[in-house]
């Protein structure tokens, strides 16, 4: 039916038949066609690949014929070269130029022994394909076929041809479309560039170079293409080739090395030596093999000699330049290969030593030294210590020995680093220290960290090697390290800053090695358990102890019965000992103990969390009643409420009547008492409530504890604690409470202030009370339902009195610290004149909360407040800044220069420049301020001010 279509004279009409078949070929099953009628469209399609007006349907048809199981090698030799003879494929669109490197890429996937048997005719051919190419996504396509012609095709005769084509457009430079998910990336390009390069040995000696030519570039991205692409080449090319031009090479990163002011270079470089190193080493050493005579400097050069002489050299000199550098070319060539690290050491070993035996000067001893842990690294990461070392060895130990002649004065600090670094890399050799050898070197580090330094850093990178030891070395820093900081956590009137570092140690690298994390903890609760420690170092190492399990039960979950008993159930009892002789515990001591309790019962299993609960109840379930008094045992009540906080939804409270429970919680709570014990009932009874899955029995529950008569404070926090409970799981009981809440503010209760600021109590953050590290139950739009039912209430209600409105702007405050971002900017016009009003009449964290809200919407909609930029917010931020009014806290100071640092960015100079003159002044007098940190930000925002217009 086409044939008059397809037989045409007439070019559009050829190719509106064409483009008819090519449609249907698509949408055709498998073995939709047959041998026969394939073999006549190959036939007509490899013919009409003459016809340019008939290509761009041709090939997509080609395309889906090649899919049909009747399509044949011989089928595909056919087209492929009527492809490659026929087709100017550069003279056609980006969408045809695809087609045809697809069905390039096709045929050597599923016919791979045509491709191979049409072999230097596909190749030149496909060069003249990609010649001229310029679309960033086809030139993706065309590299990434390179390296599978490679592969599959014998490309000797026309390596050239293909190599020209694909090096022309080295190095790859582009503008990426930003936001444009199907766009090419550089990076992405310019690795596919690099494949088809470096894919083939037969382009070796025409790449190398090029590349090395490349290499002195002064784009920097230009270079560490070069580097990088030589470095994937080594694999790939002749060693031979590289030999030959090692010397020009070695020459041109030693330049990048010593003076390139980009690490991208730097990294590049000396990885790109170490590559191509690795590649030129011999697997072992051969007798009177010249490489063997590096050492010697003899007269025929070897690749070595070229990094060798010049480090010899440098290291001989009076004075040694760039001992950094030195020291990183020598160890990327030494930790290329074992034989290549045994050749280095050989060379330069015995030189350091006799210099370091012949000088004083510790600046020349410092830059050995660092030359020297360098090579040692090297050995250090090949895993194979150097067969030289062990001659050199007591030599070795003598240098890093520590000088007791050398002060631990700033000046010298990087001479001590550097000792320190040494010491841990003797210690990181493979056998080669003894185990005395490696206990005195763990002694070296473990002192410098305890000892008091004028400069930090020798304290900061003794840690650091102590934990990059501890991943190896376990056994010994138990053994050795372990007991030399709990000995001088023990010491008599041991300092704060000094516990605080010891601490911080031991916590590193009890998270860092797995091995060291029990011995760690159990030396810890230990030194609290004793009761040597002062009251501040035991809450200190309590809160180390407790960050500790934080990171291991983030790490791995599993152990946390482990934990439990051997570091909490320890710290328990000792707690319990201390109040049941009736010792008053600071009240922080216990928090930290529960907060530690929290990250282990938590993550208990049920059956576990079960077990637990029945001694506790049995401990601490009296303790709540309402005539039990404040002291003894009932401090330890915050341990109790932790654990039943810290609870699954599953887990059963070991109580006859859950209904009874709550319901004596909330009698004991409404009856006054102690605050820890009232505290302690409502976090419970809000765990409980909100835990409660059942509508009906949580409803009931909710109602089992309101029903109680109460007044005053303690009712108002029976209901925010409810409303936490209930609001969080979307409960439309919180509500009420919440309501009653705002109509106490609104008939101006004696207790309207206290309702007020609990609703804090409502939203915010708690240890262990309702959150979901606790496996609290939270829906997805608990908060945004809060603030849209509270707002208007408040907004309702700002036509009272001054007191009643200064409530409802606590309230409204509360709400919004806690309210999504997305949520509060949906109708935050309304919002905005209220805030402007508790920054007037509130102080403190609510205070600071409104600045920052109302920087928030300068930040997301500065147009929303164009108006009262000036007139309202500009004023209001340089009242906040005044150090006289008790109201304006740090927090609050720092607030405000967060505002008036913002607004020169996000408003132009004439919305404004009236008001620079006043914020200047107010911004030099805050640059006075008592605080560090506000003297900071005054200086950023009085330096934006001082500038606004010039942009």
């Amino acid at each position: 039916a086409l044939g008059e279509y397809l037989a045409s004279e007439e070019a559009s009409r050829r190719s509106k038949g064409v483009n008819v078949l090519s449609d249907i070929l698509a949408e055709l099953p498998e073995d939709a066609i047959p041998a026969v009628a394939t073999a006549k469209l190959v036939q007509f399609f490899s013919a009409r690949l003459a016809d340019a007006t008939c290509v761009p349907h041709i090939l997509t048809a080609v395309l889906a014929l090649m899919r049909q199981p009747s399509f044949t090698d011989q089928f595909a030799t056919d087209t492929l070269s009527a492809l490659l003879k026929e087709v100017h494929v550069q003279s056609f669109q980006y969408s045809t130029r695809k087609a045809a490197y697809q069905i390039v890429e096709l045929a050597i996937q599923s016919h791979p022994e045509a491709v191979a048997k049409m072999g230097d005719d596909f190749v030149l051919g496909f060069a003249q394909v990609l010649d001229g190419e310029k679309d960033p996504r086809a030139l993706m396509l065309a590299f990434q076929i390179v390296p599978k012609i490679a592969a599959l095709v014998d490309i000797k005769n026309n390596a050239e041809d293909l190599f020209e084509v694909i090096f022309c457009y080295f190095p790859i430079t582009f503008k990426h479309r930003e936001g444009d998910p199907s766009a090419i990336s550089p990076e992405l390009l310019k690795a596919a560039l690099r494949s088809a390069i470096t894919c083939s040995p037969y382009f070796g000696d025409m790449a190398i170079k090029p590349l090395i030519e490349k290499t002195t570039a002064a784009a920097t991205s230009v270079k560490v293409d070069a580097l990088e692409t030589l470095a994937a080449g080594a694999h790939v090319y002749a060693p031979e080739l590289f030999k030959a031009e090692m010397e020009l090479l070695v020459e041109q990163i030693r330049e990048d090395v010593m003076m390139a002011a980009d690490d991208s270079v730097v990294n590049a470089a000396l990885g790109t030596l170490e590559t191509i190193y690795g590649v030129l080493s011999p697997a072992t050493p051969v007798p009177n093999d010249p490489f063997s005579q590096d050492a010697n400097m003899s007269d025929s050069s070897t690749p070595l000699d070229y990094v060798l002489k010049e480090a010899v050299f440098q290291l001989t000199a009076d004075e040694v330049k760039n001992p950094e550098q030195i020291g990183k070319i020598l160890r990327a060539v030494a930790r290329s290969s074992t034989y290549n690290c045994s050749v280095v050491s050989d060379a330069v070993l015995p030189i350091i030593v006799e210099r370091m035996n012949g000088t004083e000067v510790l600046t020349l001893r410092r830059e050995l030294m660092d030359i020297l842990n360098y090579v040692l690294s090297a050995s250090c990461d090949v895993d194979r210590k150097a067969e030289c070392l062990d001659a050199d060895k007591i030599n070795l130990l003598n240098i890093y020995r520590p000088e007791t002649s050398v002060p631990l004065d700033k000046e010298y600090s990087f001479l001590h680093i550097v000792r320190l670094k040494g010491v841990t890399l003797l210690t990181l050799l493979p056998n080669f220290l003894t185990e005395n050898e490696t206990a005195m070197a763990l002694e070296t580090l473990g002192r410098a960290t305890i000892e008091r330094n004028e400069d930090e850093n020798v304290n900061k990178e003794a840690t650091h090697l102590l934990i990059q030891l501890a991943q190896s070395r376990p056994a010994q820093i138990n053994s050795v390290v372990l007991p030399l900081f709990l000995a001088a956590l023990n010491e008599d009137m041991v300092a704060a800053h000094k516990v605080a570092r010891l601490l911080n140690a031991l916590g590193s690298i009890s998270v860092a090695a797995p091995s060291t994390l029990l011995p760690v903890l159990q030396g810890l609760v230990s030194l609290v358990t004793a009761g040597r420690l002062a009251t501040s170092h035991s809450q200190a190492t309590i809160e180390t102890i407790r960050k500790v399990l934080e990171a291991a039960m983030a790490a791995n979950a599993q152990r946390s019965a482990e934990l439990y008993a051997a570091i909490i159930s320890p710290l328990t009892d000792w707690i319990h000992g201390l109040a049941a002789a009736s010792q008053d515990i600071p009240r922080m001591l216990v928090v930290e103990i529960a907060r530690a309790l929290v990250t282990l019962f938590s993550r208990l299993e049920v059956g576990a969390q079960e077990q637990l609960l029945e001694p506790l109840f049995a401990k601490y379930v009296a303790l709540l009643g309402p005539d039990e008094s404040a002291g003894g045992l009932s401090q330890l009540l915050p341990v109790f409420s932790a654990a039943v906080c810290s609870c699954r939804p599953e887990t059963k409270l070991p109580v006859d009547s859950l209904d009874a429970f709550v319901s004596s919680l909330a009698v004991s709570a409404l009856a006054g008492g102690g605050q820890v014990r009232r505290d302690v009932c409502f976090e419970i009874i809000a765990s409980v409530l909100n835990k409660t899955k059942d509508a009906k029995l949580r409803n009931s529950l909710t109602q089992c504890v309101l029903r109680h008569e109460g007044q005053g404070v303690p009712l108002v926090l029976l209901h925010q604690w409810v409303a936490r409970a209930l609001i969080s799981c979307n409960d439309k009981g919180g509500y009420d409470s919440v309501r009653w809440l705002l109509e106490q503010i609104k008939q101006a209760s004696p207790y309207a202030a206290e309702a007020a600021e609990g609703f804090n109590i409502i939203l915010g953050e708690h240890d262990w009370a309702v959150t979901p590290a606790t496996h609290g139950v939270f829906k997805v739009l608990a908060k945004q339902r809060f603030y849209s039912t509270v707002v208007p209430e408040i907004t309702a209600g700002f036509q009272s009195t001054d007191d009643v409105k200064a409530n409802l702007l606590i309230v409204l405050t509360n709400a919004v610290r806690y309210t999504p971002k997305s949520v509060l900017m949906n109708g935050i016009e309304t919002v905005v004149p209220l805030l402007l009003s508790a920054i007037r009449l509130t102080g403190g964290n609510l205070k600071a909360a409104s600045i920052r809200t109302i920087t928030l919407v300068i930040l997301e909609t500065p147009e929303t407040l164009r108006d009262e930029v000036t007139t309202s917010i500009i004023p209001l931020a340089i009242a906040s800044m005044a150090q006289s009014n008790t109201a304006n806290t740090v927090d609050v100071r720092q607030a405000a220069l967060g505002a008036l640092s913002l607004i020169p960015e996000k408003y132009p100079y004439p919305v404004v420049h009236t008001a620079r003159k006043d914020v200047l002044r107010a911004l030099a007098g805050a640059r006075d301020d008592r605080k560090r940190l506000v003297r900071q930000d005054a200086v950023k925002a009085y330096n934006k001010w001082l500038n606004l217009g010039e942009d």
